[in-house]
C-alpha cells in the first residue's frame, strides 16, 4: 500500500512539474525577431573623421571626470532593474518584488541577447582600444562597443517600467540616458554607441510589445508594484 502511494505521489510530483515547466514565461524577443541592419547603420569607420571626433570628446570628458562621476559609474556597471529605485522609492525591491523581479530579469537577458548578438554583427573596437590615451575608470569590457550594452538594457528596462508607472516616464528614461551617458564618460564606449544603443531598445521594446506573454507578465507585475506602493 506504502508503496502505491509513493508511487502516486510521485506521478503527481511529475505532473506538477510539467504543468509549472508548460507555463514557464519563454523570451519575449530573439535576435532573429529583428532586423539589426535595417534598424543600426554601421559605426563610423576607425579612420574616419567621426571617430576622431568622438576620441577628442572621450578625452574631454576624462579629463574632467570627478570622484563622484567615478562613483556613480562604477555604480552601474552591473546594475540590475532595481537601480530604478532610485526614481520609484525603496520600496521597489526584488525581496519584496518576486514577480516584478522575474519579469524584469526576462526582459533585461532578452534585452541582452539582441544587443550582443548586434555587437558581433558590427564588431567596432571599444574607445581605448583604438586610442591608447583613453583610461577608463572601471575595468575594460572585452566585447564589442557598438551599440552600447548598458545604453540598450537600462532603456529597454526604462520603457518597460514606464508602462508601469507612466507618471515616472520621464525620471526613468532620464536616468535610462544618465547610464548610457555615464558609459561614454568611463571611457568604455564611443557616443554614437550610446545613441545605436537607444535606438536598438526602442525596436526591442516594440517587437516585445507584441508578445502575449510580455503584456501578460507586464500586466502581473504592474498588479503586484500597486499593491506593494499602496500598501507602503
Amino acid at each position: 500500500m506504502v508503496g502505491k502511494m509513493t508511487k502516486s505521489v510521485a506521478v503527481m510530483l511529475a505532473i506538477c512539474a510539467f504543468v509549472v515547466a508548460a507555463k514557464a514565461v519563454g523570451p519575449f524577443v530573439q535576435p532573429d525577431d529583428i532586423d539589426i541592419k535595417s534598424i543600426l547603420s554601421p559605426p563610423p569607420a576607425q579612420d574616419s573623421d567621426q571617430t576622431r571626433a568622438e576620441i577628442e570628446r572621450l578625452l574631454q570628458l576624462q579629463a574632467k571626470r570627478t570622484d563622484a562621476d567615478v562613483k556613480r559609474i562604477r555604480s552601474e556597471v552591473k546594475f540590475t532593474p532595481f537601480i530604478f529605485s532610485d526614481v520609484l522609492g525603496s520600496w521597489f525591491n526584488p525581496d519584496d518584488l518576486p514577480t516584478t523581479a522575474g519579469f524584469l530579469k526576462e526582459v533585461m537577458k532578452n534585452a541582452a541577447s539582441v544587443e550582443g548578438h548586434a555587437k558581433v554583427i558590427f564588431g567596432r573596437h571599444r574607445p581605448f582600444v583604438v586610442d591608447s590615451r583613453i583610461h577608463p575608470c572601471v575595468e575594460k569590457e572585452k566585447t564589442y562597443s557598438y551599440p552600447s550594452g548598458h545604453a540598450t538594457r537600462s532603456m529597454v528596462l526604462a520603457l518597460t517600467l514606464a508602462q508601469m508607472f507612466p507618471d515616472h516616464k520621464d525620471a526613468l528614461i532620464a536616468q535610462a540616458k544618465q547610464i548610457g551617458d555615464d558609459r561614454v564618460l568611463a571611457g568604455q564606449h564611443f557616443p554614437s554607441d550610446v545613441e545605436a544603443g537607444r535606438t536598438l531598445a526602442k525596436a526591442i521594446f516594440q517587437q516585445m510589445t507584441k508578445n502575449p506573454d510580455f503584456q501578460a507578465e507586464l500586466q502581473k507585475a504592474r498588479d503586484e508594484c500597486l499593491a506593494k506602493d499602496t500598501a507602503k
